[in-house]
């Protein structure tokens, strides 16, 4: 099955090889046995092809491979060395903390201050230096979900 450009004369196979028969394929591994109709998509990605042994759906180019990405390095674990950070360190807030999470302020309960400011720069900080947070029970996290937040925390607390 071929495309003809009217305006410039091109000729493109869009599917089949020229062999006659009836095998399923992408592009010109496809086979057809005296196409009588055929309509394009609009994206010009799949065609409708009626024939003699009935109608079928042909991909004129195989589907883009997907996305790839950076495979995702998780760092070898340091929770027991932070722990031992704790010891003697009279600076690290005591204590738990309920963080309030997202518009609906969905609870995540009894947290660690300790244990956020050892192992985050971010909760030391919020937790440390005289912040409001220091001495509160509560603290509210808007703009996030609770399923993130909550996967940020499991990973400060158990590594």
């Amino acid at each position: 099955i071929r495309r003809v450009e009217v305006a410039t004369g091109a000729v493109t196979t869009l599917a089949g090889s020229g062999t006659s028969g009836s095998a399923d394929g992408v592009g010109e591994a496809a086979e057809f046995d005296s196409p009588v109709e055929v309509a394009i998509s609009a994206d010009g990605s799949t065609l409708l092809v009626s024939s003699n042994g009935g109608l079928r759906q042909v991909c004129v180019a195989a589907p883009p491979p997907p996305p790839s990405f950076a495979p995702i390095v998780v760092p070898p674990s340091t929770l027991g060395a932070d722990l031992a950070k704790t010891w003697g360190d009279a600076s690290l807030p005591q204590g738990m903390v309920t963080f309030l999470v997202g518009d609906d302020r969905e609870r995540i309960e009894s947290v660690s201050k300790n244990l956020l400011c050892i192992r985050s720069v971010f909760f030391r900080t919020m937790f440390g230096i005289g912040m409001k947070e220091r001495d509160a029970a509560e603290v509210t996290v808007s703009h996030t979900d609770l399923a993130s937040f909550t996967a940020l925390i499991d990973y400060l607390c158990t590594d």
